[in-house]
């Protein structure tokens, strides 16, 4: 029987639910800090995002943290995944593969 490999990428690759159901793809959130409550992404419902935005409520986001990445890891690793593959936006462009790595290091080092 094959090993099977996951695929991790972040809420910024905006896939559709049916693809990421289809290929049994992981989406770890973004952070989203909405007049300065930080909550994941898959928490702020975007009518409440709308509504902050209309009203000028700053809303920024963030990169995942690395504990989001570990603890997605270590969980998929308890589900039997043989290997990991986790793909993000360039490093140039976003601290997620920062993040993303130094949650694969805290993994490797019990794993």
């Amino acid at each position: 029987m094959p090993q099977r490999v996951a695929i991790v990428t972040d809420s910024t690759s905006y896939l559709p639910g049916e693809l990421i159901a289809r290929h049994r793809l992981t989406v770890v959130p973004l952070q989203v800090v909405l007049g300065g409550r930080a909550l994941s992404e898959d928490e702020v419902p975007a009518a409440e995002l709308a509504r902050a935005l209309r009203s000028a409520v700053p809303v920024t986001t963030s990169r995942p943290a690395p504990a989001a990445f570990a603890d997605t890891y270590r969980r998929l690793h308890a589900e039997g995944a043989a290997g990991i593959v986790s793909v993000h936006l360039s490093g140039e462009l976003s601290g997620t593969v920062a993040a993303a790595l130094s949650g694969a290091r805290d993994v490797a080092a019990v794993v």
